[in-house]
C-alpha cells in the first residue's frame, strides 16, 4: 500500500465558496494532493480536484517539478530525471 509523503515545502493554493487557503501539499504514488481538512483532495488537470467544490489556483514544489499531464497533476522529486518513450 502506498501512504501519503508531504512534498518539502510544497504548497497551493485552494478555494472554496469564495474562500482562498495555503495548504501544504503531499503525493502519493506520484500524484499531488492538497491538504483540506483533516484529509487531502486530489489535484486534477485544469484546477479541478477530487472534491467538487474544491479548486486550486497555484501549486508549487520548489525542490521538485509539479507538471500537468493526462488528467492528473504529477511530482517528481529533486533527484528525479524526466524519462519520455521513444515514439
Amino acid at each position: 500500500m502506498k501512504y501519503f509523503s508531504d512534498i518539502p515545502e510544497g504548497q497551493a493554493i485552494v478555494h472554496s465558496k469564495g474562500v482562498y487557503r495555503q495548504v501544504k501539499i503531499a503525493q502519493r504514488d506520484g500524484r499531488v494532493y492538497a491538504r483540506h481538512g483533516a484529509g487531502y483532495v486530489r489535484l486534477n488537470k485544469g484546477g479541478t480536484t477530487s472534491c467538487i467544490s474544491v479548486l486550486w489556483r497555484e501549486v508549487d514544489a520548489p525542490d521538485g517539478m509539479i507538471t500537468e499531464d493526462g488528467l492528473g497533476v504529477y511530482y517528481a522529486g529533486p533527484d528525479a530525471q524526466v524519462v519520455r518513450a521513444a515514439e
